[in-house]
């Protein structure tokens, strides 16, 4: 079942054919498994959002668990995040630093040809005269495309903290290169968010102050454009700016997140309803303005979201929704700090690398996702949902703790006892 997650990692290099999505594949054969063992601290809100998006889906249309759309579409958080709760049913003895580090150098020479093509064709700065002649890779949409550009930095600078080399170095300009060429603003601000994380200390009230701040933005923002004039629940808005990047920002801006802030003034505490947001909705009776419940509900299945992750879920599954995604990745960070912290000073520096990347990635991701689409996106969350669960299967190569056997005196020889490395799940 490893080389299950080791093949999907290797194929997220692209979305034209979504093999990728395989990483789900040991919850079909080995959820037996889940009992018995222990599970770091991040699972617990992590759980408790998926329960809330399954019972909020089975309430508002269950007949989306049977159409393909629903998970290609509003329900891609299940494609993204379900390798997370495979890694919990199986079991390697990979050294995840070459395993990532052979990843990274793969997935950036893969992309050179097409590249290059590019360059040759288009030239460095034909971006900003022409946007819609940026970079797209192996992947349909260039925020995609971005955000996938934007993740892999983030794991080519974690290799690079566990071990220097000029190799790196240039693959890193590379893909810098390529993210730029992709002309996505907000995967260019995520990946750049990392640089100071990473030289102020990686602060708690660093990353406390991050999220604040893209909540309060975000919230800031959709109320300064809401138009009390307009019905956001039927009102379709049209585009007149021919600038593509522009237009993109007015629909946003002026649309998307007035709407997404309606939806939440209509059922703050759960929700409208997971899928909800680009939906016709008839009518919502609501109780005591905290509980808001739709009928004559159309059901659409597109790509039709609030371009905002932190509005779109509060739209969706309210300030529950959005409490337990936040409480997932404040204590999946942790983890992976410690978790490296246990690498580098007990495991000899074993999965170091693994665990960096998902910390740093994990802040990018936070960031991207208040200008798009992003904490859910398939394109985004793959490779750190992979590495999660590679990291939550990884057991130790050799055992790193001597304890005393006063049977051995004699000979002068220690005797070796298991230990478990730092947040991995292990059999009680």
């Amino acid at each position: 079942m490893a080389y299950v997650s080791l093949l999907a990692l290797f194929l997220t290099v692209t979305n034209f054919v979504p093999v990728s999505a395989i990483g789900f594949v040991p919850l079909v054969f080995c959820s037996w498994r889940f009992f018995g063992r222990s599970y770091p601290a991040f699972m617990t809100p992590f759980a408790a959002f998926t329960f809330l998006v399954i019972a909020s889906t089975l309430l508002y249309d269950p007949q989306s668990f049977l159409e393909f759309d629903f998970y290609r579409r509003d329900g891609n958080f299940f494609i993204s995040y379900a390798p997370i709760f495979a890694g919990c049913l199986y079991a390697h003895r990979w050294d995840l630093n070459k395993v990532l580090r052979t990843f990274f150098t793969f997935a950036v020479l893969v992309n050179l040809p097409l590249y290059a093509y590019y360059v040759a064709e288009n030239g460095l700065t034909s971006i900003f005269t022409h946007p819609g002649d940026s970079f797209g890779s192996y992947f349909i949409a260039r925020n995609a495309a971005g955000g996938f550009f934007a993740m892999l930095f983030c794991l080519g600078v974690a290799c690079y903290l566990q071990k220097r080399s000029k190799l790196l170095v240039v693959l890193l300009a590379f893909n810098a290169l390529m993210l730029f060429s992709t002309y996505s603003r907000g995967s260019l601000v995520g990946a750049v968010a990392i640089l100071p994380y990473l030289y102020f200390g990686r602060k708690r009230w660093l990353l406390a102050s991050l999220i604040a701040v893209l909540l309060l933005v975000s919230i800031s923002m959709a109320i300064y454009h809401t138009d009390p004039t307009v019905d956001y629940m039927g009102y379709t808005f049209s585009i007149h700016n021919q600038d593509e990047k522009v237009a993109n920002l007015d629909i946003r801006y002026e649309w998307l997140w007035p709407r997404a802030l309606a939806y939440f003034e209509q059922s703050p505490l759960v929700g409208l309803g997971f899928g909800s947001f680009d939906d016709h909705i008839g009518s919502i009776a609501s109780y005591f303005h905290l509980l808001g419940v739709p009928s004559d509900v159309v059901i659409e299945h597109s790509d039709s979201h609030a371009h905002n992750s932190y509005l779109n879920i509060l739209a969706e599954l309210g300030l529950v929704g959005l409490t337990l995604i936040l409480a997932f990745f404040w204590k999946l960070i942790e983890w992976s700090k410690q978790g490296a912290a246990f690498a580098a000073l007990v495991d000899g520096g074993r999965n170091f690398a693994a665990f960096r990347f998902v910390e740093i990635s994990s802040v990018c991701l936070l960031v991207m996702s208040a200008t798009e689409h992003r904490m859910v996106s398939p394109s985004n969350v793959l490779i750190l949902s992979l590495v999660i669960s590679l990291l939550l299967a990884a057991r130790p190569l050799a055992v790193s703790v001597f304890a005393f056997d006063p049977r051995a005196r004699r000979t002068g020889v220690a005797q070796r006892r298991p230990s478990h490395s730092q947040g991995v799940t292990s059999a009680r």
